[in-house]
């Protein structure tokens, strides 16, 4: 009669064997896996090669000067272009009283408001800036300030109309036509 513990260890062994073999065929799956991305790195390698002499050639100099010689009107700079600070007209006096300074809100703007009020310090900056002169601005001799145009009035009209309209419906401070001052808004309701 065979024993209980003889017939324990061939079920053990088998159970080995059988675990043996899943391993073994695990580790060849892997390995055909391992193969297949050493493969697909080798050709990602080779085609980054491919792709770097691509771009060296792109990058040429003397290809890209012809091109630009070709398809541009550039020139190379000449150093008679090149101008010093000592050659620019000086920079003319800003005038304080030509652009009114916006009036403080009370609080802060909410939605639409707060895009026009944006819209409206940006109109003012720019009207603020002096106007370029009508000829080339970096060679010119004259030194006197350009005058104002009549469109940068306008706007500023425009502007101060548009900023009398936002504090009259914000109920804040009101601004005096052409000072750019503020007063309180009348506090009874009547405007």
């Amino acid at each position: 009669m065979i024993r209980i513990g003889t017939i324990v260890w061939f079920v053990v062994l088998a159970l080995l064997g059988v675990g043996l073999f899943q391993v073994k065929y695990a580790v060849q799956a892997k390995e055909r896996e391992l193969k297949k991305v050493n493969r697909q790195i080798a050709a990602d390698r080779e085609a980054m090669r491919v792709l770097e002499a691509e771009w060296s050639y792109l990058n040429d100099p003397v290809r890209l000067a012809d091109l630009t010689r070709r398809h541009t009107d550039l020139t190379p700079v000449m150093a008679s272009q090149i101008a010093t600070f000592d050659a620019l007209p000086p920079r003319p006096a800003a005038e304080p009283d030509a652009v009114p300074a916006l009036p403080p809100l009370a609080s802060a703007p909410q939605g639409e408001e707060a895009i026009v009020a944006t819209h409206v310090a940006a109109k003012i900056e720019t009207a603020k800036k002096p106007a370029a002169p009508a000829n080339d601005p970096v060679f010119t001799t004259s030194s006197a300030p350009a005058a104002k145009p009549a469109a940068a009035e306008e706007d500023d009209a425009e502007i101060r109309a548009i900023l009398q309209d936002m504090q009259s419906s914000q109920g804040g401070a009101d601004v005096q036509p052409g000072t750019g001052k503020t007063e309180p808004a009348n506090e009874t309701g009547a405007e």
